[in-house]
């Protein structure tokens, strides 16, 4: 059976699951599996309450007896808050975090902190649901304090939430723990949330050196050998970083990031038995992780264990979401092998978002170049028959195919059948739109444009697309420029809406001011339409060289450009 490796290890390692050679996310997950807070039983308190307390801290306390942690939170929660004790605060403060309730969180583990601020603990929990509520800088003084104090930092995932955050936030966390590892050269959770900063930042020869002063003193440091390794696939040295990744998994055999890490980049490197034997290994550990299950089937597909490949996709099957990232990976793989039958099936079963987007696109075009025309919207019909969900995007690939076609009226038909359904969905009212201007409706066009602008007065699109069509149908040209002007204050740089205002500006005869705006948008795309307009404007201007220039080069990209043979026919330009 011929697949193709790269396709195969492209689908597993960037389509999939959005690995990226930046460990973010991955080490803040991982470093809450190390956070006190987290492995600590809730402590109920055990002072004397009010009577008409008992019964909801006895239901909390039996309720965390039965690992419904849930109704224990919300029970002590409210105890909490009503009796003001610090033993219930805490404890809330606790299973909160153990919950990830982040919110609840954070307030229990600040009140905690104004009866006992020297509690390193309360201080980590408070640091640790503010970073994971995408606030590091208010968390870095708590986290900062918590090593004060004697406890246990976690800078690490401090600095991976960072990473998310604008480039304000990145560069003043950056500095801050910069200044504290230099202050604290032997913190060990620093240098590696420095050295994560470092590898986000692309230097890596920084980060390196940075992670390996920690392994020299801690050789089988899990988040130190996260980042050496992928630091190292960054600076595309994939032999060491294979050699290092092997050392890393049999230093920490349970540490699932660095044996997923390992397996993906066998695959990268063709091992695809040794690949195989780590995501079973993987699946041993984590049995209820889909990601892993379906890259295993996947694996399994390419060494031809046809048996185990299909016992995989039925388990991933009986899940709709889980089938559906499968049944779109086997669609690509398919498409890759030019199986055009099987690709068209599988691609179909991905029903489900955020697969399905892509998934109809690729039926669309695959349909529209294997079976023609109306076999494609005939398919894409009966789709829409079988997904009312989607089938708001399914008419746009209907319409997108007939505007290929020309078959402006058909298309307008159909979009207007479409905003029966959907009356208020702005991509059917443009789209319409633009099939209302093919046919010379200036009306219809003005309306579904305008209806747009009711709900979103500051679309740059819209603006833009009823300024243009002002000035090509109407002598409205003020109001078609005052539309475009609006336009480009929300998209300067569009060259849509360059060329958009250069041609009003051609069209109220101001040639000279025309000119800067078409040649910034040709500058940016070599579009035939553009091309039209700019070259219009250099043969006004007497500069015929260059208009004809211009025309030749938008012809290049569409031979049969009639908006540039119409321009050629009314400026009576004679041509070869």
């Amino acid at each position: 059976m011929h697949r193709h490796l790269y396709a195969l290890s492209t689908a597993i390692i960037l389509a999939l699951s959005g690995c990226s050679m930046l460990p973010q996310s991955d080490t803040a997950a991982d470093a809450a599996t190390s956070e006190p807070a987290a492995t600590k039983a809730a402590r109920p308190a055990t002072r004397p309450f009010p009577e008409d307390s008992f019964f909801d801290l006895l239901v909390a306390e039996l309720s965390l007896r039965n690992r419904d942690f849930d109704t224990a939170l919300t029970n002590y929660r409210q105890q909490a808050e009503k009796t003001g004790d610090p033993g219930l605060i805490e404890t809330t403060a606790r299973l909160a975090d153990f919950l990830n309730e982040h919110e609840t969180a954070t307030i229990f583990a600040k009140r905690w902190l104004e009866h006992d601020p020297q509690s390193s603990e309360a201080h980590f929990i408070l640091a640790s649901a503010l970073s994971r509520l995408n606030r590091p800088l208010e968390a870095l003084p708590h986290m900062q304090r918590v090593r004060e104090l004697g406890g246990e930092a976690n800078f690490a995932a401090l600095a991976a939430t960072a990473l998310s955050g604008s480039e304000h936030v990145r560069e003043t966390v950056f500095e801050k723990l910069q200044a504290s590892s230099k202050a604290n050269p032997n913190d060990t959770s620093l240098r590696i949330a420095v050295a994560l900063m470092l590898q986000y930042r692309q230097q890596e020869e920084e980060a390196l050196a940075q992670v390996r002063r920690v392994l020299m003193e801690d050789p089988d440091n899990a988040h130190a050998l996260l980042i050496e390794t992928r630091t190292l696939k960054q600076l595309n040295r994939e032999d060491e970083m294979l050699e290092r990744l092997k050392y890393a998994v049999d230093a920490n055999p349970r540490y699932k990031r660095l044996r997923h890490d390992l397996a993906r980049a066998l695959v990268k490197a063709s091992d695809l038995y040794q690949a195989k034997a780590q995501y079973e290994v993987l699946l041993q550990q984590s049995p209820q992780d889909s990601d892993i299950l379906l890259e295993l089937m996947l694996v399994n597909r390419e060494l031809s264990i046809d048996d185990e490949a299909a016992e995989q996709l039925e388990t991933l099957n009986k899940d709709p979401s889980q089938s559906s990232r499968a049944h779109y990976v086997l669609g690509r793989l398919a498409e890759e092998d030019r199986d055009w039958k099987k690709a068209l099936s599988h691609y179909q079963h991905a029903t489900n978002s955020p697969e399905f987007n892509e998934a109809s696109k690729r039926i669309a075009s695959i349909s529209l170049h294997t079976e023609g025309v109306e076999p494609a919207l005939k398919r894409l019909s009966e789709l829409r028959s079988q997904l009312p969900d989607h089938a708001d995007l399914l008419y746009l690939l209907e319409a997108e195919i007939l505007r290929k076609e020309s078959a402006y009226e058909r298309g307008f038909a159909l979009l207007s059948e479409a905003l029966q359904q959907f009356p208020d969905n702005q991509q059917l009212l443009y789209a319409r739109s633009l099939f209302a201007e093919r046919v010379g409706d200036l009306d219809a066009v003005e309306r579904d444009l305008r209806k747009i602008l009711d709900q979103d007065p500051d679309n740059a699109a819209a603006l833009n697309a009823l300024g243009y069509t002002l000035a090509n149908l109407s002598s409205r040209l003020d109001e078609a420029e005052e539309l475009i002007k609006r336009a480009l204050a929300q998209e300067p740089d569009d060259p849509a809406i360059l060329d958009s205002y250069g041609w009003v500006l051609l069209r109220k005869g101001q040639v000279k001011e025309a000119l800067p705006y078409l040649e910034r948008a040709f500058k940016e795309t070599k579009d035939d339409e553009i091309a039209a307009h700019l070259g219009e404007a250099y043969w006004l201007l007497g500069r015929e060289d260059d208009a004809r220039e211009t025309w030749q080069t938008g012809l290049k990209s569409t031979p049969d450009s009639q908006i540039i043979y119409r321009t050629l026919q009314r400026l009576n330009v004679v041509t070869d």
